[in-house]
């Protein structure tokens, strides 16, 4: 087994090294570096099927106009939306679908309830209670009751 360099490659070296960006002297210690070096030797080994995948992925193209309003947003000091405000935005939109759903739920039960009973006037009351007793003033059509309280 060769011996180690005395460093790992730092940073983007390795990706640098599989697109063949490297000088030749620094291509020829990272070779042997990762030769020697499991851990490097893995490292490559994602990266290169990182890249593989990209690779067989199709170019799509953005939507027409896209740039210029992402250049306005910038323009206008628009910052990127954090994880945070981006879940505080679907709870959110959750909370008044629910809502929505909740209030047209009540209108449906609303509209099919049946119809509160008509309010009684005392008359009537004090009508019907004279016609049970059989009294002759039951035919009247207005009465006058006079409530004493203690």
């Amino acid at each position: 087994m060769p011996a180690l360099p005395e460093r790992h490659p730092a940073g983007r070296e390795l990706s640098s090294f599989l697109d063949g960006d490297l000088n030749d002297r620094r291509t020829e210690k990272v070779a042997r570096h990762v030769e020697a070096c499991p851990t490097c030797a893995r490292e490559l080994a994602a990266l290169r099927n990182i890249s593989a995948a990209l690779a067989s992925q199709e170019e799509v193209e953005p939507r027409p106009g896209w740039l210029s309003r992402v250049q306005e947003q910038v323009a206008a000091g628009a910052r990127p939306a954090s994880t945070q405000r981006i879940r505080l935005r679907l709870r959110l939109r959750l909370a008044g679908g629910i809502a929505a759903v909740a209030a047209g739920l009540m209108g449906v039960g609303l509209w099919l309830a049946p119809p509160p009973p008509a309010p009684v006037s005392f008359q009537d009351e004090v009508r019907q209670h004279l016609v049970q007793m059989n009294n002759p003033l039951s035919d009247q059509t207005s009465y006058v009751v006079e409530a004493r309280y203690p």
